[in-house]
C-alpha cells in the first residue's frame, strides 16, 4: 500500500552576534570604555608629554592633532606632538592609533524559510523528495546590514623610568554608510580622553551623542 502526504517544516538560521552592536538611530552609537594602568604611578599634568602616531600612518596622525587638544582640556598643559619639543625635555610619551575594519555581514544576520515536499511510504519506508526554490528566494531578499568597527588606542609611557604606564582604548560599531569616519573617530577620540582613569583599570559600554562634523 502506497500513503501520499505532503508536508511544511520551517529552519531558522540564528544570528551569530557581535561583541556589541551600535545604535545607527539619532546620531547615538554603542561605544567602549577600557584601560590599564600602573597603580603605582602619579600621573603629573606638567610633565613635558608629546604624542606620537606612525608616520606611515595619515589617519593616526592626523587624529594625533585632536588628542593633543582633547588632553589639555583634561589640564594637560605642557602636551606637544612629535617635534613640537626638544626630545631631551620629553617625561611622558603618549603613542595613537586610529582603526578601521569591515565587518563581515554574512555572520550577522537572519533568515527564516519552508521547504515543502511529497514522501511515499512504500513498505513502511519513507522516501521524500523536499523543494526549497522558496527558500532560496527567500535568502536573496534577506538584508544584511554591512557595519564598521572604530577604535582609537593611547599606550602611554614614561620615558625616565622606562615604564609603560597607561593603556587606554576605545571602541564602536555603527552601521556603514551613515556617518563619515570623521564623525565617528572624533566623537569616540574624545569620549575615550574625556573618561580617561588615571587610578584603576576601568572597562563598561555607554552610549554616546555623535558630534557633528
Amino acid at each position: 500500500m502506497t500513503k501520499f502526504f505532503s508536508f511544511v517544516s520551517s529552519v531558522i538560521l540564528l544570528c551569530v552576534p557581535y561583541f556589541f552592536m551600535a545604535c545607527a538611530s539619532n546620531g547615538n552609537m554603542k561605544a567602549e570604555y577600557y584601560s590599564t594602568v600602573l597603580p603605582t604611578y602619579d600621573f603629573d599634568t606638567n610633565a613635558p608629554t608629546i604624542i606620537i602616531s606612525d608616520p606611515w600612518d595619515l589617519s593616526s596622525k592626523y587624529y594625533a592633532g585632536q588628542a593633543l587638544e582633547a588632553f589639555k582640556k583634561r589640564g594637560f598643559n605642557n602636551i606637544y606632538l612629535q617635534g613640537q619639543i626638544e626630545q631631551s625635555f620629553v617625561r611622558n610619551v603618549i603613542y595613537v592609533k586610529v582603526t578601521k575594519e569591515r565587518l563581515d555581514p554574512s555572520s550577522n544576520y537572519q533568515y527564516t524559510f519552508n521547504a515543502t515536499g511529497v514522501c511515499n511510504v512504500i513498505n513502511g519506508v519513507p522516501s521524500c523528495s523536499i523543494d526549497t526554490r522558496n527558500s532560496e528566494a527567500s535568502q536573496q531578499n534577506v538584508k544584511r546590514t554591512i557595519r564598521d568597527a572604530y577604535k582609537v588606542t593611547f599606550d602611554w609611557y614614561d620615558i625616565y623610568k622606562r615604564t609603560r604606564i597607561l593603556y587606554v582604548a576605545g571602541s564602536a560599531t555603527v552601521e556603514s554608510g551613515i556617518y563619515s569616519d570623521l564623525r565617528v573617530l572624533t566623537t569616540l577620540l574624545n569620549d575615550t580622553i574625556t573618561r580617561m582613569e588615571f587610578r584603576r583599570p576601568v572597562q563598561y559600554i555607554y552610549h554616546s551623542s555623535l558630534a557633528e562634523h
